[in-house]
């Protein structure tokens, strides 16, 4: 599994941990980082450059990090 992957799962699991609306929260990630988390596969290849953004995207809206 691939970053990326890896970072979209930390991600799952802090809004369940959280009890946040999913659809919400992830809606949000995609729009700022501009990638799709349901998109992302184990297979998914990793692109720094995207997730660096969703790294970004994932510190501003949920103060966590990737």
């Amino acid at each position: 599994m691939g970053q990326t992957y890896e970072a979209k799962r930390r991600v799952e699991q802090v809004i369940a941990e959280r009890r946040l609306n999913e659809a919400e929260v992830k809606g949000k990630l995609s729009l700022k980082s501009g990638m799709l988390l349901a998109f992302i596969k184990p297979d998914s290849p990793d692109d720094p450059v995207k997730l660096e953004k969703l790294r970004a995207a994932a510190r501003e809206l949920l103060q966590i990090e990737l």
